[in-house]
């Protein structure tokens, strides 16, 4: 999704990262592939992909966890040292609280640049242990 050098500023990424846990939340894969994409979606329908990704999040390697609906994610803004020769200019962590297993789930937006436009995406959604 194309965004303003505006936000890019902590604030605004961060309530990115907010729209993204709510809608992780909610179940609704379609919104977010409309919204970010995913980039390890390859060739499969994103939203089908992000659905996997985030089963095997909650239920790999012997897990059985589900997302903490009621439980606030820590939201993390950080920012790669300019020029990179990546074009990566922020990333956005958003770690999601389990219950019924020790972990959170890390969902990371992505922002990269190139000919001064910005662009966010869904890069990753993973297990993060304690």
């Amino acid at each position: 999704m194309r965004i303003t050098y505006d936000e890019t500023y902590e604030g605004p990424l961060a309530i990115f990262g907010s729209e993204l846990v709510q809608m992780i939340k909610g179940g609704d894969y379609d919104r977010i592939s409309d919204r970010f994409g995913y980039a390890l979606a390859f060739d499969r329908p994103p939203a089908d992909a992000i659905a996997v990704a985030i089963k095997r999040c909650l239920t790999g390697d012997g897990r059985s966890a589900v997302i903490n609906l009621d439980a606030e994610a820590r939201i993390l803004v950080k920012y790669f040292k300019q020029p990179n020769s990546i074009n990566l200019f922020g990333l956005v962590e958003c770690f999601l609280p389990l219950d019924q297993d020790e972990g959170e789930m890390l969902a990371e937006l992505i922002v990269a640049t190139a000919e001064g436009k910005f662009h966010v995406g869904l890069e990753d959604i993973s297990y993060a242990a304690p």
